[in-house]
């Protein structure tokens, strides 16, 4: 399951995403890579030689957060560039933070290879992924962002309804926080629940 946001808007941001797509497929389907911190660790090295990144000032890439899930032993394989993992576990969020560095963006000096995170589930748990453009989204009473402050705490508040109903709650949501206000990015937000 992966979760991603390429840098850029229109055009620019089109072809980061097809980009993205492009090389995953190459690095999951065709090389056969499926932990994800190697699949990170490859799509940065492609997205920098696919750009030139080296060569120029091009600082284009994406946020990405990547799970492989494990049904047999009960556990979830996490790496994320930018974006962190989030579990609802009895009432209580537990989150798996991600590498603060990109994909893509050669300029960054000081780079480490992304983090594997190994994570023991258990029935009941709800995963969830996402991009930036729902809390960065501008609403409410005074205009301001609605912040990963809020969302935690209304993920934990409806943590025991459905998960459609929580889907079509957090649509709900967001839609009355942005009000009348232009959506300002992109949104995708990613949730699944383990067998009870």
């Amino acid at each position: 399951m992966v979760a991603a946001d390429c840098t850029g808007h229109g055009v620019s941001g089109a072809l980061m995403s097809m980009l993205g797509m492009s090389l995953l497929n190459q690095i999951v389907n065709g090389h056969g890579i499926t932990q994800p911190s190697l699949i990170l660790d490859q799509l940065h090295s492609a997205v920098v030689d696919a750009l030139k990144q080296s060569e120029n000032n091009s600082r284009e890439g994406m946020d990405i957060a990547i799970c492989r899930f494990d049904a047999q032993r009960k556990t979830v394989q996490y790496s994320g560039a930018n974006r962190p993992l989030w579990i609802i576990r009895n009432g209580e969020l537990i989150i798996s933070p991600a590498d603060k560095m990109p994909v893509g963006d050669f300029q960054l000096d000081t780079r480490t290879p992304f983090t594997n995170h190994i994570i023991p589930l258990q029935s009941g748990d709800r995963i969830f992924m996402f991009t930036d453009g729902f809390a960065d989204q501008f609403g409410g009473m005074l205009g301001k962002k609605l912040m990963t402050k809020k969302i935690k705490e209304f993920l934990v508040q409806f943590s025991a309804i459905p998960m459609n109903q929580l889907g079509e709650k957090l649509q709900s949501y967001f839609n009355n926080w942005k009000g009348d206000q232009e959506q300002v990015d992109d949104v995708l937000f990613l949730g699944l629940k383990t067998a009870d």
